[in-house]
């Protein structure tokens, strides 16, 4: 829940008078309109990216752009597939301007984790390498359409932004399910 006079957009109208007060520079309306969307622009860069590190360079870079180009935002769409569209754009950046790095010092790992819980974390790391493994099989344009298209967007949102044939997005879509299904046998 938003602390200021601004409570995250529950629909258009929220997000229009938000959109509008955040193009006046009205910061507090900006920070609403963010938090909206930037969970899923993360796990967007995240799944994209690889890993943490250059998901948050990517997440950091999209934030500077949303604000940078606020006013060239129309609504023509909902704001939160506008900034799923320029995470997309921004995690792709990445990709293509960074080599991979550690991103943790392994002698700085503990032995053993602390808690409790570390038999449900343990199952929940291993499902999530699971499936980011199985998405790295995809063929780039499969996964990159289904990302978009889990994330939110609609199937003529993805092919818009994709600047593919529609047709040709929904067989992405159905084969990257398909394969995923199938690899990790369910």
């Amino acid at each position: 829940m938003a602390t200021g006079p601004f409570p995250e957009p529950d629909d258009a109208g929220d997000e229009a008078a938000l959109v509008a007060a955040a193009q006046a520079g009205d910061q507090q309306a900006f920070r609403a309109l963010w938090r909206s969307a930037e969970r899923q622009a993360h796990a967007l860069c995240l799944r994209l990216t690889g890993n943490r590190t250059d998901a948050a360079d990517a997440l950091q870079e999209c934030q500077i752009a949303v604000w940078r180009n606020l006013h060239r935002f129309e609504g023509r769409c909902p704001f939160g597939a506008w900034v799923f569209t320029i995470a997309r754009n921004a995690a792709l950046s990445v990709i293509r301007s960074r080599n991979r790095r550690a991103e943790t010092n392994v002698d700085d790992l503990e032995d053993r984790p602390r808690d409790a819980s570390a038999t449900l974390f343990a199952d929940v790391l291993v499902e999530t390498m699971s499936v980011q493994a199985a998405l790295e099989t995809l063929p780039e344009k499969h996964r990159e359409a289904l990302l978009l298209w889990v994330g939110g967007m609609s199937y003529a949102q993805v092919a818009e932004l994709m600047g593919a044939p529609l047709n040709s997005v929904k067989v992405w879509i159905h084969r990257a399910r398909t394969a995923l299904k199938d690899q990790l046998g369910r």
